[in-house]
């Protein structure tokens, strides 16, 4: 028995030493991703330094079969073949926004065939309503629409897992096609924005052929302000706990209330769609009785703050 129980204790040993020198850290995995799929354009989004925030974040995505992911900023289409790769089970689907790029221009996929094939590519403006409309009609058919609840059984054969917004990095386009693309994430599921430093511009300048920086800059109303507005959700999540009925809106009701979680990591800003559990046990917490006292002068002040930025213009 003495021998049975060590012989027992050694493979133990052995088998943990196998799972250590064969464990890759998740971060330099993706990194290595980047690498083999990017091309020239590697090093920038290698110098980013997003694949950490991405590693840790995605991973609870990465293992689902029929997870479906949209990059609004296609490009040339290296980084949609950098995903195929990423979300390696045979039934995830990679859809990319394309804008201004003619197929002679797109790279050539390395994923391997079987990845590659998960890769759908459709042409459009990130700015125009027609388009995003067109874009979800493409992924999902033209009768598709969001529905009312968070039920997975309602999501089950259409919505986003995970949307990235890499496009035009303008801040009024940003805010626009979240408010356009947001209500189409599955329950669960998470809103990526890449690219925020025009938020902080508070002087015109020119990004991309667009205007910026004229109604931006740090603590500037939430016009044009991407990172203004998105800090904002901040207040919507830990005030939900004691105030049910929405006092202040962000985007819109549905969408504020739909937001279960708000990060951000350099230069990356992280939004988490609820799912109906997490909806249900915020609904059933009492309201609390102090309630009263958070709405006086500094709530109002507040709220002329967020009127003054509430339309989101598009250049």
């Amino acid at each position: 028995r003495l021998v049975c129980a060590a012989s027992s204790q050694a493979s133990s040993m052995l088998a943990f030493i196998v799972s250590l020198v064969a464990y890759t850290d998740p971060a330099e995995e993706l990194y290595g991703i980047w690498e083999r799929n990017m091309g020239q354009n590697r090093e920038t989004k290698l110098q980013t330094q997003y694949h950490f925030a991405y590693a840790q974040h995605l991973a609870p995505y990465r293992t689902r079969n029929n997870v479906t992911l949209l990059e609004i900023g296609a490009n040339t289409g290296d980084s949609l073949y950098a995903w195929s790769e990423y979300f390696r089970e045979p039934g995830a689907t990679i859809w990319g926004m394309r804008y201004g790029v003619s197929d002679s221009r797109m790279k050539k996929c390395r994923a391997g065939a079987a990845n590659c094939a998960k890769v759908h590519i459709h042409d459009g403006d990130q700015s125009s309503a027609r388009d995003l409309q067109a874009l979800v009609a493409a992924a999902f058919g033209d009768a598709f629409k969001a529905p009312a609840t968070l039920a997975n059984h309602e999501w089950r054969r259409a919505g986003y897992d995970v949307i990235i917004d890499d496009g035009s990095h303008v801040p009024a386009h940003i805010l626009f096609t979240f408010t356009e693309l947001f209500p189409m994430l599955r329950p669960g599921g998470v809103y990526v924005i890449e690219d925020n430093a025009f938020s902080y511009a508070d002087k015109p300048t020119t990004a991309y052929g667009y205007r910026v920086g004229h109604r931006g800059g740090i603590g500037r109303p939430t016009t044009d302000n991407a990172v203004e507005r998105f800090k904002a959700l901040a207040d919507i999540v830990n005030r939900e706990e004691c105030f049910q009925d929405l006092d202040i809106v962000i985007f819109s009701e549905a969408i504020d209330r739909a937001v279960f979680q708000v990060a951000f990591v350099s230069g990356l800003v992280f939004v988490w769609k609820k799912t109906a559990a997490q909806q249900a046990g915020l609904a059933g917490i009492p309201s609390l009785r102090w309630t009263s006292h958070a709405n006086g002068p500094a709530l109002q002040e507040y709220k002329r703050f967020l009127e003054a930025g509430k339309h989101v213009g598009v250049d």
